[in-house]
């Protein structure tokens, strides 16, 4: 039986997508509009809504995935909402009507198999199972395909700096951060290390006496600060142990081909402050004898190629648009 949100757009104006985002500090939805196949416009990304999570004082699997629903129906709450007041004017009526979901998941519930020099991935079926219901309690029964965030990524990446074709992909997610080698725009190897924007967040907690909304603010200030504070002393302690895990799984990865950058992907604030804290590691130098370059991906790279997207944008969200508009 048809779900009331999940009701099909007329043909030759194109589909929109469902778009979930599971990592381990958040839980994101958004409503990816994809023009017609002989259409030359771009794809639009609209009712954005991201739900963070509680951060936890360590890593517990059964508490986060119980997290994850909770934040996950309240998300799709949002979106469902936007669609269906989409679908009462007439001019916006297709784009409001679901065609199907692509869910985009991050470690933990994310394994990747290496065979024959191909990565195979392995997602959880239980959270699998956890986000069907979600969907289909809200949107009726839709098809929903599964991918790992960092494939999605590595893809969409791989087409932006084609001119880089040995990258190490560093994506940071709430607990933890994954180490991505894109050779030639595909993913040969990936890793990860347990440290996250949350292990900053506690650091700060722990060792500078700031509240959770106060390290936030403390992450944007630091930026770019050379005043010795008890802010900048616990960055400085927590950036260097995230550093030499960094190096060490860094190592790890390496193959024949040196990296000729290290392309950061992350939300701000932490995007511009990791890449900044990373180029001045010594740690990182003696991983990287030849040099290489440490940047972030910013959305000024992603909007040329989206019609539409919030005012504040939500770096991931956009990544995921542009690989579904290219598998869809």
């Amino acid at each position: 039986m048809a779900g009331l949100f999940s009701k099909q757009a007329p043909m030759g104006i194109g589909k929109t997508v469902l778009l979930i985002d599971i990592e381990n500090g958040s839980v994101g939805c958004a409503l990816v509009h994809l023009s017609s196949p002989n259409s030359k416009d771009l794809p639009k990304l609209f009712a954005e809504t991201r739900v963070a999570l509680p951060m936890m004082r360590t890593l517990d699997l059964e508490k986060l995935m119980k997290e994850t629903d909770v934040a996950l129906r309240e998300a799709l709450s949002h979106t469902s909402v936007t669609a269906a007041r989409m679908r009462t004017h007439a001019k916006l009526s297709h784009i409001g009507a679901i065609h199907s979901g692509v869910v985009f998941i991050s470690a933990p519930w994310t394994a990747a198999l290496t065979e024959n020099g191909e990565i195979d991935w392995e997602i959880e079926s239980e959270l699998q199972a956890h986000i069907g219901r979600a969907v289909a309690d809200t949107f009726g029964d839709i098809s929903i395909s599964f991918y790992a965030t960092s494939a999605a990524v590595a893809h969409a990446t791989g087409h932006l700096f084609e001119t880089a074709p040995h990258l190490l992909l560093c994506t940071m997610t709430g607990e933890i951060t994954e180490l991505s080698v894109l050779e030639n725009g595909k993913l040969a190897a990936r890793a990860t290390i347990p440290f996250g924007k949350h292990f900053f967040l506690r650091t700060l907690s722990s060792h500078a006496g700031l509240s959770h909304p106060e390290a936030h603010s403390a992450l944007r200030l630091a930026r770019g600060s050379t005043i010795e504070t008890p802010v900048e002393e616990a960055l400085h302690a927590a950036g260097t142990q995230f550093a030499s895990s960094f190096a060490t799984a860094a190592r790890e990865l390496q193959t024949n081909n040196a990296p000729h950058g290290i392309l950061v992907v992350a939300q701000e604030p932490m995007g511009e402050w990791l890449v900044q804290m990373l180029a001045g590691q010594e740690a990182l130098t003696k991983t990287f004898s030849q040099g290489t370059t440490v940047q972030a991906l910013h959305t000024h790279h992603v909007m040329p190629y989206l019609a539409a997207h919030a005012a504040k944008p939500d770096i991931v969200f956009m990544v995921e648009a542009l690989f579904i508009n290219r598998t869809n």
